[in-house]
């Protein structure tokens, strides 16, 4: 759980680096260059955390992280970051229909059997033999919408689907994965 947070932190401030850079270089205006949105509805829902932190580079694009993490202990144990980069095709500053690309890597613990062969009965039988944090990478392509309402109330609704590429075919944890939100949030 210490090398994800850290993972995090670390992607996060990468991206604000690199943001600031592409900002400094272009002309300062007074626009909010910051949104946080949380998903409500899959916070109460599943229990899931879902929040994306987005830097805006100007009016048309942005890029952001978003981490999804289950909360519930009965469910599979999953997390996934997803950095993504936006394109927005609204009117106003960085809001409207908007086209993403997304590499979301994935953290989810899976359960693996083994088979045993018993001689005397000539059968074979699966017995539990742990659980392993299985990791994957992928890329992925998302549509959605933002609006921002009085400047700094923001709503996003969106959703895409990825393919998983690494160790996800050897364990059950499915070679697709999706990001979704239907979240409220603030431009700072």
């Amino acid at each position: 759980m210490k090398k994800f947070f850290t993972f995090l932190t670390v992607l996060i401030s990468a991206m604000n680096l690199f943001a600031q850079d592409l900002n400094s270089a272009q002309e300062s205006g007074s626009e909010r260059k910051n949104d946080i949105v949380l998903d409500p509805i899959l916070l109460i829902a599943v229990p899931m955390i879902n929040v994306s932190y987005e830097r805006i580079l100007n009016k048309d694009m942005g890029v952001g992280v978003n981490a999804m993490i289950v909360l519930d202990k009965d469910v599979d144990d999953f997390k996934q970051v997803s950095p993504y980069f936006r394109y927005y095709m609204g009117r106003k500053y960085a809001s409207g229909f908007f086209f993403e690309g997304f590499v979301p890597v994935t953290f989810q613990k899976d359960d693996f059997y083994g088979s045993d062969y018993d001689d005397i009965t000539n059968t074979y039988y699966y017995s539990y033999r742990g659980n392993k944090t299985v990791t994957t990478v992928g890329i992925g392509f998302g549509v959605g919408g933002k609006w921002v309402i009085k400047d700094r109330l923001v709503i996003e609704a969106s959703g895409g689907i990825a393919r998983r590429f690494g160790n996800g075919e050897r364990y059950d944890v499915g070679e697709v994965t999706g990001k979704i939100m239907g979240g409220i949030g603030y431009r700072f």
